[in-house]
This record gives structure tokens, C-alpha cells and sequence, in this order.
């Protein structure tokens, strides 16, 4: 079954299972729908784990 057939909640199951925030961010930019799908989540998450680091990163 290719990985897109299947539902956007367990692709969030997969997502939430990596520890690394450049796993999530690799995992995201695989295609397009993945990173629709999981750019706003990888965003939430560095602000959970890493005390919004992005945003040095956007400024």
C-alpha cells in the first residue's frame, strides 16, 4: 500500500512517533502532501520541545 493511501491521522500516528525534530522535518518534506500535511505540526512541536527555535530561524 503506498504510503499516501493512507489516513492522515496515522501519518500524524508516524510523525508523532519520531523523537527527532529532523526526522519529523525529513518525514514532511518527502512530498508535497506530507509537507501540507505535517509543516503546522513540525511548527507546534518545536515550539513544545524546543522553546520555538524556529522563529530565530524565520526573523
Amino acid at each position: 500500500m503506498p504510503l499516501l493511501h493512507l489516513a492522515n491521522e496515522l501519518l500524524y500516528c508516524i510523525s508523532e512517533n519520531l523523537e527527532l525534530e529532523r526526522d519529523i522535518n525529513a518525514f514532511a518534506q518527502a512530498n508535497r502532501c506530507l509537507y501540507r500535511l505535517l509543516n503546522a505540526y513540525l511548527y507546534r512541536y518545536n515550539i513544545r520541545k524546543s522553546g520555538s527555535s524556529a522563529l530565530l530561524w524565520a526573523a
